[in-house]
């Protein structure tokens, strides 16, 4: 008796659209965390970051948010081991230098930076319990993008991204190789009266506009692509409020620490709060992003190259602290919602049902 392989059957692209869409857009109800003021903190205000060429930023949190959905995914199968990380880079930023750019109305001198993460990865079952040799399905999610921020002019911004998650099984004798893409172009543009100095107390509200058009690729086996391309716009308030000082701990046995400001903004679009706290040069040191009373995100600064050669001069203005801020909440939306939702509707069933009887060969 021979078993047929069972078939892998693509769903509509133009859902990871609609989710996407809804990760961004839906009103979702947020809890404000409430932050301590440590007394050995000395973060009082935040400087102004002098970048240089090849500094770079690496972040840990965003993979472990990932592997979460992920495993929430699958969690309901009761022969379902887990999900184990085979190969990661963490994110980080690497800053590029000044180059001109266009965003949207905008055209001038810009900050720009590259932004990257890699998680490769196994999902696995109890020994004889699935279709796939070896009981594991093997997936890699990766993003890279460029970013570019507004000089001289505060609340321009650009990122132009590309999240490529792929799948790949075995089982009856076939091999399975399938390829999601998602290219996106988001721009924003911010409004509002910005502090002259960020500092304990300092309050603002912004009118916040973004622009996203982006192309979603699928294919398997090297087959042909089907593709879809989307767009859509956005515009809501966000209020910011500087809460307060906050020490971060960081590295193996949180030995380590960076004394911030912490900042928190709420975007009224979507009723979500996230707590971002920057280090006394103005780098982003540690983000929280909560939703619903929980704790979704939570992305500390594990290590960053940052002006070697040379001594830091920080000043304060009002034209830098707003691009920084994007990046996390990009990574939690693009690489979770595509990853979850591409690896885990286009592979086949872990079981075999009783209505894929008529899939099998006698002999």
């Amino acid at each position: 008796m021979k078993l047929t392989p069972i078939a892998v059957i693509l769903k509509d692209p133009t859902l990871l659209k609609r989710f996407v869409r809804t990760s961004r857009l839906t009103t979702l109800f947020a809890t404000l965390l409430l932050l301590s003021i440590p007394s050995a903190c000395a973060v009082e205000k935040i400087g102004e970051p002098s970048y240089t060429t090849d500094d770079w930023f690496e972040y840990e949190g965003h993979t472990e948010q990932l592997l979460a959905d992920l495993t929430e995914q699958w969690s309901s199968e009761e022969n379902f081991l887990g999900v184990q990380v085979t190969e990661r880079e963490e994110l980080r930023v690497t800053q590029l230098g000044n180059e001109g750019c266009t965003i949207l109305s905008w055209n001038g001198d810009c900050v720009k930076a590259r932004i990257t993460h890699l998680v490769n990865f196994t999902l696995d079952w109890k020994e004889n319990t699935t279709n796939y040799d070896n009981d594991t399905l093997n997936m890699s999610v990766s993003f890279s993008g460029t970013h570019w921020k507004s000089r001289g002019s505060a609340g321009w911004e650009k990122l132009d991204s590309r999240t490529i998650t792929i799948t790949q099984f075995s089982g009856g004798g076939e091999d399975n190789f399938l390829e999601h893409e998602v290219n996106e172009v988001t721009l924003i543009r911010r409004v509002g009266e910005f502090p002259e100095s960020i500092k304990i107390g300092e309050i603002w509200d912004v009118e916040k506009t973004i622009e996203i058009t982006g192309t979603e690729r699928t294919r398997e086996n090297l087959g042909v692509w089907q593709e879809n391309d989307y767009n859509f716009s956005t515009t809501s308030q966000v209020l910011y409020q500087v809460v307060g000082e906050r020490i971060i701990h960081y590295g193996v046995a949180n030995e380590k620490t960076h004394d911030t400001l912490a900042v928190q903004r709420v975007d009224l679009g979507n009723n979500e709060t996230t707590i971002d706290c920057y280090n006394g040069d103005g780098f982003l040191a540690h983000s929280e992003t909560w939703v619903d009373g929980t704790l979704v995100l939570s992305a500390t600064l594990s290590d960053f190259r940052y002006y070697v050669n040379e001594p830091h001069e920080t000043t304060s203005t009002s034209n830098w602290l707003l691009p920084s801020i994007l990046i996390c909440l990009l990574m939690l939306v693009v690489i979770g919602a595509g990853a979850t939702w591409f690896g885990l509707s286009t592979v086949p069933k872990t079981r075999i049902e009783l209505d894929d009887l008529d899939n099998i060969d006698l002999d």
